[in-house]
C-alpha cells in the first residue's frame, strides 16, 4: 500500500468512517428508525425479487430446452450475474447484523475479557480488507468501461460489475458500524443476542437494521 494509493483513497475511506459513525450515533439515540426500517425492507425485497426472477428465468430454459430444444440466448448470463448480485449484496445484508461467515477459532481460545478487543480486531480487519478489495473491483469496473465490452442484449459488462465495489465498500461501512456499537460476531454455537432488538421475527430485524 503506496503513498499514492493512500492519498488518492483516504478520503473515501474517511467518508466511510464518519457515515458508520453517524449511523451508530442515530441508532444509538434510535433516530430515524422510520427510514431505516423502510430502506432495510427495499433492499430486502430487492433480493427477493431477484432470486424470485432467478427461479422463473431457470425453469423457463429447463421448459424452453426440454420441451421446444431452444431458449432465450440472454437468460444464461442473465442468470450467472443475478447469482453474483445476490452473492454480493447477500453478504452486504449479513454484515448489518454480523452474520456474515466467520471462523470462530479465536472465541474460543481466548480468555473471554478478551473478547471486546478480539471484537474489535476482526472488524477493523474485515473494514479494512473489505475497502481495499471495493478499490480493487471499482478499478476493475474503470478497466470495463474503457474496453466497452457487452454481457448481453447490449447491456455493458461494467454495468453488471459495479454490484462488486458496491458491495465492498457497503461491507466495509457496515462492519465499521458494527465496531462502534460493539456488535458481537454471531456464531453458528451460540443463539444471536442484541440488547437493542426485539421479539421481532428474523426478516423484520434484518429488514429494520439495515444500516444505509
Amino acid at each position: 500500500m503506496d503513498a499514492t494509493f493512500l492519498s488518492r483513497y483516504a478520503p473515501l475511506a474517511g467518508i466511510l468512517l464518519l457515515l458508520a459513525l453517524g449511523r451508530a450515533w442515530l441508532q444509538r439515540g434510535r433516530r430515524l428508525e422510520g427510514v431505516f426500517r423502510f430502506l432495510g425492507l427495499v433492499e430486502v425485497g430487492f433480493l427477493g425479487l431477484m432470486l424470485l426472477a432467478l427461479i422463473v428465468l431457470g425453469g423457463m430454459q429447463i421448459v424452453l430446452r426440454n420441451i421446444f430444444h431452444g431458449g432465450v440466448l440472454w437468460a444464461d448470463p442473465l442468470m450467472r450475474h443475478i447469482v453474483l448480485w445476490l452473492g454480493c449484496l447477500g453478504t452486504a445484508l449479513a454484515t448489518t447484523r454480523a452474520r456474515h461467515i466467520n471462523i470462530d477459532v479465536f472465541q474460543r481460545l481466548i480468555p473471554v475479557a478478551w473478547n471486546p478487543l478480539r471484537r474489535a480486531v476482526i472488524h477493523v480487519a474485515t473494514a479494512a480488507c473489505t475497502f481495499v478489495l471495493g478499490v480493487a473491483a471499482w478499478r476493475l469496473v474503470v478497466d470495463e468501461m474503457s474496453f466497452g465490452e457487452t454481457a448481453f442484449a447490449s447491456v455493458p459488462v461494467w454495468a453488471l460489475q459495479l454490484v462488486l465495489p458496491v458491495a465492498f465498500f457497503l461491507i466495509s461501512y457496515r462492519s465499521l458500524v458494527n465496531l462502534f456499537l460493539g456488535r458481537e460476531i454471531a456464531s453458528d454455537s451460540e443463539p444471536e443476542s442484541d440488547s437493542e432488538s426485539g421479539p421481532e421475527s428474523a426478516p423484520a430485524t434484518a429488514a429494520g437494521e439495515v444500516a444505509e
